[in-house]
């Protein structure tokens, strides 16, 4: 009766860690498509403020609609985690204000209020928003996680358990019967047949234990499939996006016009190529810089080149690897900067511009991008329209770093120093 009784006990037990980790699967699931439906959501704005195109509206109002439905979904799942009660006020509000940004941007654009779309642009708040949601998304993601772990530990150790378990049993049955030998040949029968029924009772429960186990690595396998979907997804919008600045930049007869919206389409590729090296990466959580930045190079030097000859462009990179948002505005940084060389460093079309990345003590980096032109004035006002200084100081405070220059006369050197730590490993202050 003890072993029956403590089978069906176990079957509970594993029956309850079951529907736990269906609940953690379920919550996961819809933490990433929220943070998905913000994304789509985004770039179709995004899309619709760049074009025009009434087009981007209709995914935008898809992924809105999404976004509400997979936020009341986690509102519903996240009550049984710890410190619930103070992330879901502030996750509402700020997908609430997310969406009013969007919208007013999308407002803006229909009025054709292009300034006042830029000026919100510039005030980074849309971002900031965007992070923060992902820091909670990353959370909510990471405890589903953990119960998911945990789950599996548990019917592990349930399974340990049963062993012993029917181990005792079996020593007890063995104890009894050599004790009252004497009643062996009219006992024997009954023993084996409830020897039996024991062994079929561990079996069964083995096989649930095992099929349950088996349907946790399906659901993980599957959010890790979601992942690099969301990945590819994005890679495939932002080409989209790449193409449609591309279609722009042939229509317009205006030279700075062109300039301009080349220079955009780079940090579009930019950007894209990080998502394109996680979609086909087994890590979809941190990027090879080597890998990464040499493809960057390699495809500005192709793309620069056809408009200055003369100009060659060299680097060394040193295998490192990082996050993925850092990895992106690392990226930017580096587009900026030998955009910047390409164009202006060498009046007279020919020179040399060399990249170097490397690592330091300390958990620490260096980017050098150097040339042998016609050097940095100091205080001389920045040349060209000047985003593409604005940018490269919003991406060195994204990254914690500063960007130093440096005359070499003849030539100028850029120099950046920044940490190599993951971001969720830095304390705060």
């Amino acid at each position: 009766m003890a072993i029956v009784a403590t089978n069906f006990w176990l079957g509970e037990r594993a029956q309850s860690y079951f529907d736990d980790a269906i609940a953690a699967r379920d919550t996961r699931v819809a933490a990433v498509e929220l943070r998905n439906a913000m994304q789509t959501a985004e770039a179709s704005e995004r899309g619709f403020v760049i074009t025009g195109n009434e087009i981007y509206l209709g995914s935008y109002q898809t992924a809105k609609a999404q976004a509400q439905r997979h936020l009341e979904a986690l509102q519903t799942l996240l009550t049984s985690y710890p410190g619930s009660i103070a992330t879901l006020p502030r996750l509402s509000a700020i997908i609430t204000t997310k969406f009013d940004e969007l919208d007013q941007a999308i407002e803006l654009k229909r009025e054709q209020r292009d300034a006042e779309i830029l000026a919100i642009f510039r005030t980074n708040k849309g971002k900031a928003l965007t992070d923060e949601a992902n820091v909670f998304f990353s959370g909510i993601i990471g405890q589903a996680d953990d119960r998911l772990t945990s789950g599996v530990a548990e019917q592990r150790a349930n399974s340990g358990w049963l062993r012993l378990v029917s181990a005792i049993g079996g020593l007890v049955i063995v104890a009894v019967v050599g004790g009252a030998a004497h009643g062996a040949a009219r006992y024997t029968r009954e023993l084996r047949e409830t020897r039996d029924e024991v062994n079929a009772l561990n079996s069964e429960l083995e096989q649930r234990v095992s099929t349950r186990t088996e349907d946790l690595a399906k659901a993980r396998d599957r959010a890790e499939v979601l992942l690099s979907e969301v990945n590819h997804r994005v890679a495939n919008s932002l080409a989209l996006v790449s193409s449609l600045v591309n279609l722009q930049s042939k229509a317009v007869e205006d030279r700075a016009s062109k300039e301009a919206l080349a220079e955009t389409q780079e940090r579009i590729f930019a950007i894209s190529l990080v998502h394109r090296r996680l979609y086909g990466s087994s890590d979809v959580r941190s990027v090879a810089l080597d890998e990464y930045l040499t493809g960057l190079l390699d495809h500005l030097r192709t793309s620069l080149r056809s408009q200055v000859h003369g100009v060659s462009l060299t680097y060394d990179i040193k295998p490192i690897d990082l996050e993925t948002d850092i990895s992106i505005n690392l990226g930017v940084v580096v587009t900026e900067l030998v955009t910047n060389a390409f164009k202006y460093a060498y009046p007279d079309g020919v020179g040399e511009i060399r990249v170097r990345l490397g690592r330091l003590p300390g958990e620490q980096a260096e980017l050098l991008v150097e040339d042998d032109g016609v050097g940095r004035a100091d205080g001389a006002p920045a040349k060209g329209t000047g985003v593409g200084s604005r940018i490269i100081s919003a991406m060195c405070i994204s990254l914690g770093a500063k960007l130093n220059y440096k005359d070499l006369q003849p030539g100028t050197a850029a120099h950046l120093m920044f940490s190599t730590k993951p971001r969720r490993a830095i304390a705060k202050p």
